[in-house]
């Protein structure tokens, strides 16, 4: 699945909490699904990340840094390009939320328009990756954006797959570029921004990723992140760090 799953992180170039059972009085026994809480970003947590990429691409560099008396995940690209990525399959999943802080830095405000393949670079992506295929352009994944010119708010395909969208969470369009310190917290239904996105309920999640990319533009990037939780019913079997 990996050549799918990276391919959908570029948009096809690269390409537990308690069940709980109760009675009500006058029926019969309803049973509540269990939904699995898990921390996604966590130093413990690091084996179950893969880093995924083209050779020939210049790496992103990933590493553990300690900001405010919290071990923090942070990404530094100069003209390269690295995801990670964390396989997660559930079919047909019922609940899937998914809850974050981070923050971005770069220098990519004099990049071409974001909606080309040209300025499809990001100082910070977390996405979800849907159903894949052998065709890596024909994967299904969500981009939540940190963006350097495109405004808060916006949704659009990617420019290497329509099956790839992008959602804009944070920019610096209208605003300074902030310090390190200014954390942004985000939280997003999945399963609702699939449906808004694509119009249906997905079939199966089965990666969640994030990513610090400039490669091609020559400028540098540095995104942190932090607090990842995903909330998600059914459960996955490989659910634990």
């Amino acid at each position: 699945m990996w050549v799918s799953c990276h391919a959908a992180l570029r948009g096809g170039r690269l390409l537990l909490a308690a069940g709980m059972a109760g009675a009500v009085v006058g029926s019969s026994p309803s049973v509540q699904p269990v939904v699995a809480k898990i921390e996604l970003i966590t130093p413990e947590s690091t084996a179950a990340w893969s880093v995924r990429g083209f050779p020939l691409i210049k790496p992103t560099h990933y590493t553990w840094e300690m900001m405010a008396g919290r071990q923090v995940l942070v990404g530094r690209s100069e003209d390269a390009n690295r995801s990670l990525v964390r396989e997660l399959k559930v079919e047909q999943p019922t609940h899937a939320v998914l809850r974050w802080r981070w923050h971005a830095t770069g220098t990519l405000q004099g990049d071409p328009p974001e909606r080309t393949k040209a300025g499809d670079n990001y100082a910070a992506r977390v996405f979800v990756i849907f159903e894949t295929s052998w065709l890596p352009t024909r994967t299904r994944a969500i981009n939540y954006v940190w963006s350097a010119r495109e405004p808060e708010g916006s949704r659009f395909a990617s420019p290497y797959s329509d099956h790839v969208r992008l959602m804009v969470l944070q920019s610096d369009s209208d605003r300074q570029t902030p310090t390190p310190v200014e954390w942004r917290f985000e939280t997003r239904d999945v399963l609702a921004d699939y449906a808004a996105c694509f119009g249906e309920a997905p079939s199966v999640i089965n990666a969640i990723a994030v990513m610090v990319d400039t490669d091609g533009s020559d400028h540098r990037a540095t995104g942190w992140f932090s607090d990842m939780v995903l909330e998600i019913s059914p459960a996955p079997a490989n659910a634990a760090p």
